[in-house]
């Protein structure tokens, strides 16, 4: 029979387990392309190796967010009741699917700095650059993952009965399946970015607008998937405990899959445009605003699913 303590051991292993798995195979993603760069260009040796230091220590942080979380967990001095268990299951779920989803996706834009770097050694600062930049960005909903987990915390602490404890499952699931999407669209996009100013290092003062710009709007579903997990874990429950999680769990998924196809659909058509404008510099203002035009009926899909989630969740 499965009882409170079998939760919550099983909370702080997926936490750490999930993370360590997308930072693992993110930094030997990393340092294999490295590897081969510097196997086709012996003289990028250093400037590939500075750069692979900060970006495997970015991709390190998912690890360390999730290692702390979860000692929080193991350590919690809180008397361990069933809802309190099924809430750490959310914070699980928040860090550790967030952490590896950000791990993987980070581990792309290392590999496309380290490549680019490869073929124009003396622009290597510059890439840097750029790499730290989508790097940094990419972070957001790891740092958000933690954030959230610390509320899912408080409110269990306070609330330990097991529909409070559901609760914050759901509220962690939409976190940590929301940073799914933006990841591989980060990583889509950013990948390309790279390429494309080591194809055509000309063409790196339009680029570099550009990819701010898509990252941020890339970044906007989760931005969503935010607003539905804090209305999902701060609405008054009175209701039946089995009905109540089906319907929050179920608003849990409809944003989290807008998510994944909005952030995927717009990571796919900005990697191609930042390809064209490194082809086409002077095509920057027509790129821009065709992008800008799909990535906005794309979005639309993001908006039906938070509103069939807000519908959900009124209906607890």
């Amino acid at each position: 029979m499965i009882n409170a303590q079998i939760i919550h051991y099983s909370a702080a292993f997926i936490t750490l387990t999930l993370a360590a798995l997308g930072g693992g195979v993110g930094q030997g993603i990393a340092s294999l392309a490295t590897i081969d760069a510097i196997q086709r260009q012996p003289c990028s040796y250093q400037q590939n190796f500075r750069t692979l230091v900060i970006g495997l220590a970015l991709i390190e942080s998912g690890i360390i967010i999730a290692l702390v979380s979860t000692l929080m967990i193991i350590f919690s001095s809180q008397p361990l009741t069933i809802g309190i268990a099924c809430g750490e299951l959310g914070i699980a779920a928040a860090i550790g699917l967030a952490g590896g989803a950000v791990s993987i996706a980070s581990s792309f834009v290392v590999k496309a700095a380290t490549e680019g770097i490869g073929r124009q050694p003396f622009f290597a600062a510059k890439i840097t650059t750029v790499m730290l930049l989508a790097q940094s960005i990419m972070e957001a909903p790891l740092i958000i993952a933690f954030i959230v987990s610390l509320l899912i915390r408080n409110r269990i602490n306070a609330n330990p009965e097991l529909l409070y404890g559901l609760q914050g499952l759901a509220a962690g699931l939409t976190i940590g399946l929301g940073s799914v999407g933006p990841s591989i669209g980060q990583a889509i996009f950013t990948q390309a970015a790279c390429k494309s100013i080591s194809v055509n290092k000309n063409a790196y003062n339009k680029i570099f607008p550009f990819m701010l710009l898509l990252e941020a709007i890339i970044e906007t579903p989760f931005m969503f998937c935010l607003l539905i997990a804090s209305m999902i874990l701060f609405r008054p429950l009175d209701g039946a405990i089995l009905s109540d999680a089906l319907i929050l769990g179920a608003a849990a998924f409809a944003i989290s899959m807008g998510s994944l196809g909005t952030a995927t659909g717009i990571g796919f058509t900005a990697s191609k445009s930042v390809i064209s404008l490194a082809q086409n510099p002077d095509q920057y203002s027509l790129l821009l605003r065709t992008t800008l035009l799909v990535a906005a009926f794309i979005e639309s899909a993001i908006i039906y699913a938070m509103i069939v989630a807000i519908m959900l969740i009124m209906e607890v």
